[in-house]
This record gives structure tokens, sequence and C-alpha cells, in this order.
């Protein structure tokens, strides 16, 4: 009975894009997306565990099963109550950077982008690096909320993201699986260089995110403050906690 109920809420929350319209990539390229979310029906009954961090339930909204929309977003959630959580978005033109939490015990608490934050590009030639994305300041600001109300804001400066080609490696109990590494860079200056911040977000096809890296600049080299992780697939799932709709939608 769990099972059922647990189908159903994913079935509600993904019912406001019903009618979606799947997205195809062209010969030659492949989907992103399959590299940011845990593939179909796997990311139905099963999560991300660490590890030596937060758990990672893949959820996205639609759900078209093996397939996906052409538009829409997808959640990152933390813990098996739903929150904290990343969120974020795609077209059929990139997968974008959208809201994060702001406080790990209340989701009415958020960062949103002013305006989606161009990630990667969507579809990328397959066996092959993406294309790097440079993102003025003017376009990277975004707002602290709580209570669901926004209240002060800020920029990320500007931005440099790259994608890897992809490569395969061995990982905790997923065995060898392909992967692209995501890097986030921010805190550039306006040569896209000098960044304070570097972020690596490693992604396996049909797996999702399994490893997460926070490096900050000093005296010229990246050092590193943080490395989560999630490289252990375990039965279960959760469905997003969401309370605010602007944190989301």
């Amino acid at each position: 009975m769990k099972s059922v109920c647990l189908l159903l809420a994913l079935a509600c929350f993904g019912s406001v894009f019903s009618f979606s319209q799947t997205e195809t990539c062209p010969a030659g390229t492949e989907d992103m997306l399959n590299y940011f979310v845990m593939g179909y029906p796997n990311r139905l009954s099963n999560y991300m565990g660490p590890g030596n961090a937060n758990p990672i339930y893949s959820a996205i909204v639609p759900e078209d099963g093996s397939q996906f929309a052409t538009t829409g977003y997808f959640v990152w959630s933390k813990s098996a109550s739903g929150y904290p959580w990343d969120v974020k978005s795609f077209d059929s033109k990139y997968v974008y950077d959208r809201t994060t939490e702001l406080s790990w015990t209340d989701p009415t608490s958020f960062r949103r982008f002013t305006r989606d934050l161009p990630m990667t590009v969507r579809c990328v030639t397959i066996g092959k690096a993406g294309r790097a994305i440079k993102v003025d300041a003017s376009n990277t600001s975004y707002s602290f909320y709580t209570n669901c109300q926004a209240y002060q804001t800020s920029p990320l400066n500007y931005v440099l993201n790259e994608l890897s080609a992809p490569s395969t490696v061995t990982t905790g109990n997923l065995g060898t699986i392909t992967a692209r590494y995501f890097r986030y860079h921010y805190g550039c200056d306006q040569n896209y260089a000098n960044c304070t911040d570097m972020e690596v977000f490693s992604l396996g096809y049909g797996v999702g995110l399994y490893d997460w890296k926070h490096y900050v600049a000093q005296n010229g080299k990246w050092q590193s403050v943080q490395d989560s992780i999630i490289n252990n697939q375990q039965p279960g799932q959760t469905v997003p906690y969401l309370p605010c709709s602007n944190s989301y939608q």
C-alpha cells in the first residue's frame, strides 16, 4: 500500500505537465537529462545514498517515463522528508539552475535566481564535451527568501560553466558507469577568470548526481572545501516538499 501511495503522490506532483511534449535530441547528440536525473524506472523506487553526505532523491516534472519532456524541472531532494532540495529547470536549449535551499530545516527559505541560470546545453554531441557557457554578471542575480517572500538580492558576478566529455569510472556500489563532470565557476571577473569558487558535480548516465565537490580559490590555486560522496544506489523514494510555489514554478 505504501508504494502505491507514493506512486500516486508522484503522479499528482507531475500532473501540471500531464500533456507534455517530449524532446528528441538531434542524431549524434544525447540529452543531458540522462546524466542529471536517475533513469526510469529506477528513480521511482531508488535513490543515491551516502557515501559520506546527504542522499539524493531524483524527481522530474513532468514524469514521462523513459522519455523527457521539452520543458519542465527536476528536484534533487537531500533527505527522506523531501527537503532540503535543489531545483533545476530545462527546455529544448539548456538545463538551468533555479533554486537551492537556504536553511536545511525550513522549506519556506531558499535562494532563487531572478532568471534561471544556464548550466549546460540540453543536447550535447555524443562522446564530446559540452560547449562552455559564459553568463554575464547582469544575469546572475539571485534572491533570498524566507516565509516564501524575497527579502534580499545579490549578484553571483560572472559565471563560467563547463561540461566534460564522458568517461568510464567505477564508483560505490554502481560498478562501472559513464560519467560527465559539470564544473560551475562563479565569482569570476569580467574575463571569466580569477573565479572565487568552483563546484564540481559528478553526473552518471542513468544515475544522476553521485559526487559533489566545492573548491575556493586561495593564492591562485583551488583548495578543497567539501567533498560529498553519494555513490550507493539504495531502495526508497520520497516526494519533494515544496510549500512555496515560487520556489519551483
